[in-house]
């Protein structure tokens, strides 16, 4: 990676992530950014698309990753050195990056593996891993850069929620550097993300999703029309698996002409983003690992309650479960 940017052209390095960021791709990020400016005293902007709604990740945006600009239509790429992209592929269909663009340089841990990669000078993806954050901790590590107080608890956060505090989808080197991570953290900070405040549309989704929500045997599908927020159907699903019994669950809802879709699944059943492979329509994409994965289909017009209707028999076909559903409540 070192001779990329000493042949690259001057300018800063523009980084991307994946739409409606989570903690690991704000973390991530800000890890590259670090590790850019430390090493090479090169310059990055960051910059994400789409909407930051839950109350934990505005927070974290807030206090821990202020550096992230929004941008929904990403305008004059030329003016950067180079591009890359943290928590997300070339192709994905989950980020702004232009098709008549390729990034330089790609971290990322979600399956699958996409051939656009191929065009990457420098990719480092690895699928086992629990969270991209840990994958940039490993650069900082071994360039001997001891990240700052705001920078560790960034990078912590974006663990422990991608990896539900080391319970689901980890691996050693999450473990690792999860320990590493705890003694360089501003514990009183962390508490004020993650105990961010809710208002009351949190608790209004709250009610309408666990009365869609409906059960076949082990698994739970909830329809959840349209979205507030698009990683609502996320934080839906992350209830609706601690049920007692469940195996998968698959939340699904509309934002802004997008039908998102979040399956989650328990530790040591299926894995989730296999599974989501299995049910997402074409032209969609989807991805995951371990036991969380998320897709979007866009509907160009269509209906969405048929897209819905044909992406929930193929999950009740994978989980091999049938019949009409019963209310949770």
């Amino acid at each position: 990676m070192r001779q990329l940017f000493e042949t690259a052209s001057p300018g800063p390095v523009l980084v991307l992530t994946h739409d409606n960021p989570d903690p690991d791709a704000l973390a991530s990020g800000k890890a590259l950014a670090t590790l850019l400016e430390k090493v090479w005293s090169i310059p990055s902007h960051l910059v994400y698309s789409g909407t930051v709604a839950r109350a934990d990740n505005r927070a974290m945006l807030k206090y821990l990753t202020p550096e992230w600009d929004h941008q929904d239509t990403i305008e004059d790429l030329d003016k950067y050195s180079a591009l890359a992209l943290v928590d997300t592929q070339p192709g994905a269909g989950n980020n702004r990056l232009p098709s008549t663009h390729s990034p330089i340089i790609v971290f990322d841990h979600h399956h699958p593996l996409r051939e656009t990669i191929k065009s990457v000078q420098y990719a480092d993806i690895q699928p086992q891993v629990g969270a991209t954050v840990t994958l940039l901790y490993k650069y900082l590590e071994t360039a001997e850069i001891v990240a700052d107080p705001i920078l560790a608890t960034a990078m912590f956060y974006g663990i422990k929620t991608d990896t539900h505090g080391l319970s689901r989808g980890v691996s050693p080197a999450d473990e690792a550097t999860y320990i590493k991570l705890l003694s360089l953290l501003d514990h009183k900070i962390l508490v004020q993300v993650e105990h961010a405040g809710l208002d009351r549309d949190n608790f209004r989704a709250l009610h309408r999703g666990l009365k869609a929500a409906r059960l076949f045997g082990q698994a739970i599908i909830a329809r959840l029309g349209i979205l507030d927020w698009p990683d609502q159907g996320a934080e839906m699903a992350d209830l609706l698996i601690r049920l007692e019994g469940a195996r998968a669950v698959l939340c699904q809802g509309e934002h802004d002409g997008i039908l998102h879709l979040s399956i989650r699944t328990k530790i040591l059943e299926e894995d989730a983003g296999q599974l989501i492979q299995r049910v997402v329509l074409a032209p969609g994409r989807a991805g995951g690992h371990g036991s969380m994965a998320g897709g979007q289909v866009p509907l160009s017009g269509g209906s969405a309650e048929r897209a819905m209707d044909e992406i929930e028999k193929r999950f009740l076909t994978a989980m091999e479960e049938e019949g009409d559903g019963e209310s949770l409540l």
